[in-house]
């Protein structure tokens, strides 16, 4: 009996010492440029530009979600076939354009050749008021040029095609690496980005929630130390209630700036803001200013 207490309380005996180890070591996150000048306000990031207003991931909607005051622009980003970053959501331009087939397989000429407020209705159908407007993908070079001090979230929506070095090249270019956060569902675009482009704030990937979900439920979020500075995540996935005031309070204890998708209905914001979310991502941008008591105008559009 006496060896087999022995035998269990080696590895007890270290396993304590790695959380202390840890514990004395971990460090939270430090707060990311992009958000320096924000304070403590609730950030309203308009998804897609605003999708429920406006055709999606367009100049068209940034410039108006930029004008009607949010936050953050967030945008998606993949590849053309001849290597130019544009902004577009799907894999193929079907849903949201006149054109058919996969982005990738498409050139620059021939996605901007394509109507991208064909398809968008505010009625279910009934009326398209942006087709024929001269709505279109748009590469995110222009977006940069368009909007150098707006702060945007980037996503990036295909891995291992070469897309982080050239976000990162872009981002040089137009001397932006402190006006984005970069995000996406893919854990080694994430980290290969990091290694790229040292600096720029980022979002958690996956398995980095994951962990930290993990950790929470143990009672052992403290011990994290986050290479990433925001976290997106939805209320809820896979079964999994996300938003619970504990959860949202430790990854802020981490540093994080915490932002809930895709938050569309003011209730749910509300509740949401009372339990401790620091950002709404959402289609309705103009619901959001409007909970939080800010203007709802939009103050002025450039000519596209």
């Amino acid at each position: 009996m006496l060896r087999f207490a022995r035998f269990l309380l080696i590895p007890l005996l270290l396993i304590v010492a790695v959380i202390a180890g840890l514990a004395l070591t971990s460090r939270p996150s430090a707060p990311p440029k992009v958000l320096a000048g924000f304070g403590e306000q609730p950030l309203v990031i308009a998804h897609r530009g605003g999708r429920g207003l406006w055709p999606e991931n367009s100049l068209f909607a940034f410039e108006r979600a930029a004008s009607l005051g949010v936050d953050l622009l967030e945008m998606d980003l993949r590849l053309s076939r001849d290597g130019e970053v544009v902004v577009i959501h799907d894999r193929k331009v079907d849903r949201t354009t006149d054109g058919s087939g996969p982005v990738a397989e498409l050139d620059l000429a021939q996605l901007q050749a394509l109507d991208a407020g064909y398809r968008w209705s505010a009625d279910g159908g009934e009326s398209f008021p942006y087709r024929d407007q001269g709505v279109r993908i748009p590469r995110f070079a222009e977006v940069l040029q368009r909007f150098p001090t707006q702060a945007k979230v980037v996503e990036i929506k295909v891995p291992d095609v070469g897309l982080e070095e050239r976000l990162c090249a872009l981002l040089d270019e137009h001397g932006q690496r402190d006006k984005v956060i970069v995000a996406s569902f893919y854990d080694r675009s994430l980290q290969h980005f990091r290694e790229l482009c040292p600096g720029v704030a980022t979002s958690a990937s996956p398995s980095s929630v994951r962990l930290l979900v993990a950790l929470d439920w143990l009672g052992l979020g403290r011990l994290l130390s986050p290479s990433y500075q925001t976290l997106q995540i939805p209320p809820s996935s896979d079964g999994i209630t996300l938003a619970t005031p504990g959860f949202l309070r430790t990854a802020r204890d981490r540093g994080l700036n915490v932002q809930l998708w895709t938050i569309n209905e003011q209730p749910v914001m509300s509740h949401l803001l009372e339990m401790g979310a620091q950002g709404l991502i959402t289609d309705y941008p103009d619901r959001a200013l409007q909970l939080l008591g800010r203007s709802t105008q939009i103050s002025s559009v450039s000519d596209q």
